[in-house]
């Protein structure tokens, strides 16, 4: 590698982060360590540039949104080009030769490209967003948004690309996310279904290695659909601790594949699974339901009853 970057904070662009051309050797980051987690240590190896040599980076339509949207309200990030009308189908789509070679023009250059339409869309979301974050107080700087923390955590080399870190150390970290549905309750089950929870423990302790300071870490969840509602979300101290605790069992397991040079998979056998508890009493309690409703004999009505109300 050509050059090998210390520990710190760093303002290196995306394509360098997410090759992971920092260090002489792989680097864990959220993504990964989420694999680890919740897939297998094979399925981070597979996903991770300099560890699969068959590895190729990914373009897809819905994560162009996500880019233009962070370009927008962070004011950093890859810019977007707008593609001509007149070089899109008669039905507005970009299937012709023309839109094709425009477009791959255009991410060879680095920058996203957009329909006019989806242009306007996230600049409607930028003035919205820029609104909410007045209200709750928070000002954005440009100049620190996209900055890498590269440090060691318990021996394991790992990086964080933060959204935006505010110049004051007493100020959160912040994280921009674009979602269908910004409701708190909705924000919360997307941080469970997708691990946001491990990549705010990991960004905090990659920050606190890198820079020494205590930062609290917060998400901007904006809607990509009208109204584009902003909800900015904390977890909450055991919501944290256990994300802790799943990071550090990923930094385990990243550094023992790594010196082993084995990745595992799934565990081999048969795995016996169970529906959760609560999905079983939802169904016995309609069965129950349906019973009383064909006015079913009391014997059977106090069975099912005590059937789902069993431990």
């Amino acid at each position: 590698m050509d050059s090998i970057l210390p520990a710190g904070v760093h303002a290196i662009g995306a394509d360098r982060y997410h090759a992971d051309q920092l260090r002489d050797v792989p680097t864990l980051s959220s993504t990964l360590a989420r694999l680890v987690i919740d897939r297998s240590p094979l399925h981070a190896w597979t996903a991770h540039p300099r560890l699969n040599p068959d590895w190729e980076p990914t373009d897809s339509k819905t994560f162009d949104i996500g880019r233009a949207a962070h370009r927008a309200v962070l004011g950093d990030g890859g810019d977007w080009v707008v593609i001509p009308d007149d070089l899109l189908a008669a039905n507005g789509a970009a299937s012709t030769k023309a839109a094709k070679e425009f477009i791959a023009d255009v991410r060879a250059r680095g920058l996203t490209p957009l329909k006019s339409a989806e242009a306007e869309l996230i600049e409607r979301m930028a003035m919205i967003a820029e609104q909410a974050l007045v209200e709750n107080r928070i000002r954005l700087d440009p100049l620190r948004s996209e900055l890498t923390a590269l440090a060691r955590v318990d021996g394991v080399w790992c990086r964080a690309m933060v959204d935006n870190a505010p110049e004051d150390p007493d100020e959160p970290l912040y994280d921009f996310k674009t979602t269908t549905n910004a409701s708190p309750d909705a924000c919360m089950r997307a941080v469970m279904a997708y691990g946001y929870d491990m990549q705010a423990a990991h960004y905090l302790a990659t920050w606190k290695a890198a820079t020494g300071e205590e930062r609290g870490f917060r998400f901007i969840f904006q809607e990509k659909e009208p109204p584009h509602g902003v909800c900015v979300i904390e977890l909450g101290g055991l919501t944290m601790e256990m994300a802790e605790r799943k990071m550090r069992r990923a930094r385990q397991v990243w550094a023992e594949c790594l010196e082993s040079g084995s990745w595992p998979c799934y565990p081999p056998g048969v795995h016996r699974v169970e529906l959760p508890e609560w999905m079983a009493e939802k169904w016995l309690e309609r069965e129950a339901a349906e019973l009383e409703r064909r006015g079913a004999p009391p014997r059977e009505l106090v069975e099912t009853a005590l059937q789902w109300q069993a431990p």
